[in-house]
């Protein structure tokens, strides 16, 4: 690379892999977070007098020119979209960027020019952006054949995944831990099987993360399927509350046909005693 050395630590705040362009030049792979910050590095071997360093993705991005004799270095950013986002570590100008969005992946090269010289030297870079996972999140869909088999199949997802997200399920078998490769996980369990927690691993270049354990228990009966006790015990209460309610009814309705009786009964005695009163008040007939 001529005048450029490694990585210097103060820069590497990304992971930095090499690759190939395509073009026949060294591509180093940089994997960053989103929203936070990531640094491109650049180092210049001592002793040489540099030109100018000029910075491009996709198209310009910004033109740094060394100060002479402790002066500080004129940088010149020609994309509006990194305005603010962007400085340059000296002494080798390496590029530092901040706030980093989905926009900010792709090729980013470096250009530098010597005074000495009218051979130029670059480097490449491809910039990788990725975002931090959430907790996966495990779906289950279950079904009970007529074998007693319980078929259960589990899909994990994370939220805003982004790309390049990869799955694994971890779950303890007889004899040692078994890791299954993708994001869904069918199998099946019977009465007298042991019971397995499943575990779903999701991971990208940034980070992996872990779900809470998932019991078959649950979703599967276990042995006897007690599972169905509590449906026939709900199915018991119903009958019990609809017995009741039928004899509070049939109790209701007596008591209002008993409450019509007597006062059926109260107002036919007060109908004779009218009557008798009614007799006992006529006059007799008068003598001649």
């Amino acid at each position: 690379w001529g005048p450029f050395l490694a990585c210097s630590f103060s820069c590497c705040s990304g992971r930095v892999a090499k690759g190939d362009s395509g073009d026949g030049a060294d591509t180093e792979e940089v994997v960053a977070v989103l929203q936070e910050s990531v640094c491109l590095p650049l180092e210049i071997l001592s002793g040489e007098e540099l030109e100018n360093i000029i910075w491009s993705s996709h198209k310009g991005l910004a033109t740094v020119v060394p100060g002479k004799e402790g002066h500080p270095a004129a940088i010149t950013v020609t994309n509006p979209r990194y305005q603010g986002r962007v400085s340059f570590l000296e002494p080798s100008y390496s590029l530092h960027i901040i706030n980093l969005s989905w926009e900010d992946s792709g090729l980013y090269q470096a250009q530098v020019n010597l005074r000495t010289s009218q051979i130029f030297a670059m480097r490449h870079y491809n910039l990788h952006v990725y975002r931090r996972l959430s907790e996966p999140q495990i779906t289950v869909n279950f079904e009970i054949s007529g074998e007693h088999a319980c078929n259960m199949s589990l899909t994990c997802s994370v939220e805003k995944a982004g790309m390049d997200v990869t799955y694994s399920w971890l779950f303890w078998g007889d004899n040692a831990d078994i890791v299954y490769e993708g994001p869904v996980l069918s199998t099946s369990w019977r009465p007298g099987d042991r019971a397995l927690s499943y575990t779903c691993r999701a991971s990208n270049p940034i980070s992996n993360i872990s779900s809470h354990p998932i019991p078959a228990g649950p979703f599967c009966a276990d042995p006897g399927y007690p599972s169905e006790k509590p449906t026939a015990f709900c199915l018991l209460a119903k009958g019990l509350f609809l017995l009741l309610l039928l004899v509070i009814l049939t109790m209701g309705l007596w008591v209002i046909r008993v409450q019509k009786r007597c006062k059926m009964s109260r107002m036919k005695k007060l109908r004779r005693n009218r009557m008798k009163l009614k007799k006992k008040g006529k006059p007799g007939p008068s003598p001649v």
